[in-house]
């Protein structure tokens, strides 16, 4: 069997443990481990911000998430479908809408295309908003 590099170990470990600590609402405890995995010389990858990004949306805690977005982006971490996906979840359940725009307007700047997942939370998010004419327009797409 083929052994991964003892890098990607570590990584995979501290992630599983970040998921698990976000899982059971101990997202600032994860956030603590992300800033000692730096610390250590273990670099976290795009999951791992992921996690907490993901994880401070449901928190409804969209300023945090926002930094740790920015943060991950300074350090040359290319945000993926699933990092704008959070953060447009998150945006949306707060009714920040201009913010949860730009931020699909960035993503699509960037050529990273929505998903199935992009496009469930804008219509669930119209529809929630008696919006559902836009809801139609969405899943039209």
């Amino acid at each position: 069997m083929k052994r991964w590099k003892e890098g990607a170990d570590l990584i995979f470990t501290h992630n599983a443990i970040i998921n698990g600590l976000c899982k059971i609402g101990e997202t600032a405890a994860a956030a603590g481990l992300l800033k000692k995995m730096e610390e250590a010389g273990c670099q976290p990858d795009v999951v791992t911000y992921n996690t907490i990004i993901d994880s401070l949306g449901k928190d409804r805690r969209m300023s945090e998430a926002l930094d740790i977005f920015s943060y991950m982006k300074a350090k040359g971490i290319s945000p993926t479908v699933v990092s704008y996906n959070s953060l447009i979840h998150g945006l949306c359940n707060c009714s920040q809408w201009k913010e949860a725009s730009a931020i699909l307007n960035e993503m699509t700047s960037l050529n990273i295309m929505p998903d199935n997942v992009t496009f469930i939370v804008l219509v669930d998010t119209f529809c929630k908003e008696g919006k559902v004419s836009e809801a139609q327009g969405v899943s039209k797409q």
